[in-house]
């Protein structure tokens, strides 16, 4: 029997064969698949009848599913699952970029396995009405594009002072262009870990003070100041080169 572990069968098309279907653990041995990842199936992967393709639920579930039939419903058949362990947390916190760079943003965080992004308002910047539902489709088609069993979680706008105070992870980063450049080592493979990251405009220095206070380290990114998305893809970046591979390969079970 295939396994889950495999990742996508041999001989498809040249888009990635993995899906995204967030009711995997309540839809049965065989059900039928609508909506975007249909048409994915349908149209950009092209699968035929017996073929297999891997897809996940976001949250840690990941299975083979051969295709039975393709018209007029699309049908999959479940041949193997596993569960893969949760990674260790990788939050952003991040002020607004200018623009409508947000999305982007957004976009490459999941595929670097950033495990939430927090938006948040600070004293130079707010963030104008959050596009969750556009938002929700790019962390899809993140975990389709880098093949991942968990999803990056999408958090409701709140201040900065909230943020910090929701702050429990040890390790935590302040993007700062007069910080000191991190450590090697300074980051455990299963260590969990906050950055803030600030706006466009920048932190003010009230800000700035408060994150120190609150246990945020200045690290530097690069030798001069950069935008906000480029400094939160940036620490991502460094997070995920510095952990072993992800949990998502990983099998803890299977079925």
């Amino acid at each position: 029997m295939h396994s889950a572990a495999d990742g996508p069968p041999a001989g498809e098309p040249g888009a990635p064969s993995f899906l995204h279907v967030p009711d995997l653990r309540t839809l049965g041995a065989r059900f039928s698949l609508e909506g975007d990842e249909a048409h994915y199936v349908r149209r950009v992967v092209r699968l035929r009848e017996a073929e297999r393709v891997t897809a996940s639920d976001g949250a840690g579930l990941v299975a083979v599913l051969r295709v039975e039939r393709v018209k007029p419903d699309l049908v999959m058949v479940v041949e193997s699952t596993s569960e893969r362990p949760r990674p260790p947390a990788g939050r952003v916190l991040c002020g607004t970029p200018e623009g409508e760079r947000g999305d982007w943003l957004v976009e490459k965080l999941a595929e670097l396995g950033v495990t939430a992004f927090q938006p948040i308002d600070t004293d130079r910047a707010r963030w104008p009405a959050t596009r969750a539902a556009r938002w929700e489709r790019l962390t899809a088609a993140a975990l389709r594009q880098s093949r991942a069993a968990w999803r990056m979680e999408l958090l409701p706008v709140t201040s900065l002072s909230e943020a910090m105070a929701a702050a429990r992870e040890r390790t935590r980063w302040l993007a700062d262009a007069d910080g000191a450049v991190a450590p090697d080592g300074v980051l455990a493979a299963d260590e969990p870990a906050v950055a803030a990251i600030g706006p466009a405009p920048g932190f003010s220095e009230s800000e700035r003070k408060a994150l120190r206070g609150g246990g945020f380290t200045p690290i530097r990114l690069a030798a001069h100041r950069l935008r906000t998305e480029t400094a939160a893809i940036g620490v991502a970046a460094l997070w995920a080169a510095r952990r072993s591979p992800s949990g998502d390969n990983r099998p803890v079970s299977q079925a």
